[in-house]
């Protein structure tokens, strides 16, 4: 009786000693599977926080980047970082080649096209002034300003030129009713013009450069519509050569060799100007403007003239 008792006892005592063999190996097996879980969890920090320090980086890389993109849009402008180089105020252009003051000293030519966009034209004249290197600045009708052409006005401003009002609607019969200018619906142009720009461009885009359809000379009794585009911070402003392309059929150039004969010769109907600003068109129907271009860009360029955008 006494050794079974014994032996009852030492098998309790194995029990136990499996029982907590087996304890303790539970509970390595729990810490260990805790243990990954804990590592697991800070491995996916770890990670997750990577992830967005590199997403952080590469946002700050890219935004440090576009504002280092000298042909991005300038803020509160019309035209590029990269173009302010050569870009000239729009008043101190106008007073210069109107002779009422000499603001300007370098002798500088403005290549100046009205009418557009013009899907088909408009982006051969940039093609040509690309090739060239120069810049122009763009005179569009509001009405043209579309989704349809959004491309060519982003363009215009990544290559460099500059982009100015040329009316909503460009109809002399709503502008000019009777040959009396009509301010309120000029100034309502002219912003709307405004707002599809900025529609496209960003409200960043600001052109306070304005060329009256038809041209300022061309019309009496602007003075107080002058005084209220004014007010919007909008500037008017004509040329003082011109490639003859919009002039009625019986004087207007046929040929690339007339068309540069009445360039030059239009010079001696406005007071003599070390400053140019030219007057052409990127409308249907001036393809003959087109062929010419180069001519018009060697013929400055042999004359010393550097080329500067209006702002």
């Amino acid at each position: 009786m006494k050794k079974s008792i014994e032996i009852i006892g030492k098998n309790r005592k194995a029990l136990n000693l499996c029982l907590i063999i087996a304890n303790l190996v539970v509970l390595a097996i729990l810490g260990f599977v805790l243990f990954q879980r804990h590592n697991t969890k800070s491995e996916q920090v770890a990670k997750a926080e990577k992830t967005e320090q590199v997403a952080n980086s590469t946002s700050s890389s890219s935004e440090k980047a576009k504002e280092d993109d000298e042909t991005q849009l300038k803020k509160g402008s019309n035209h590029s970082i990269a173009a302010s180089d050569y870009a000239y105020d729009v008043t101190a252009v106008n007073n210069t080649i109107r002779g009422q003051s000499q603001d300007i000293d370098d002798k500088v030519v403005f290549l100046t096209f009205d009418d557009g966009i013009d899907p088909t034209l408009t982006p051969q004249v940039m093609s040509i002034l690309k090739e060239y290197g120069v810049h122009a600045t763009f005179f569009h009708i509001g009405y043209t300003i579309t989704q349809e052409n959004a491309d060519i006005l982003k363009r215009q401003i990544t290559e460099g030129h500059a982009i100015a009002n040329h009316s909503l609607s460009h109809n002399f019969n709503l502008l000019y009713p009777g040959r009396v200018p009509n301010q309120s619906q000029i100034v309502s142009e002219v912003n709307q013009t405004m707002a599809n720009f900025q529609a496209i461009l960003g409200k960043d885009f600001k052109t306070r450069i304005f060329r009256y359809p038809g041209g300022h000379m061309s019309w009496q009794g602007l003075e107080s519509t002058d005084q209220a585009l004014a007010k919007e911070g909008v500037q008017w402003i004509d040329w003082n050569m011109l490639c003859g392309d919009a002039e009625p059929a019986s004087v207007r150039p046929t040929t690339s060799e007339t068309m540069m004969a009445y360039l030059d010769g239009s010079q001696k109907y406005f007071p003599e100007s070390h400053v140019k600003v030219v007057l052409m068109h990127d409308t249907a129907g001036k393809e003959l403007t087109v062929q010419t271009l180069p001519q018009i860009i060697e013929y400055f360029k042999d004359q010393g003239y550097t080329f500067g955008v209006l702002e």
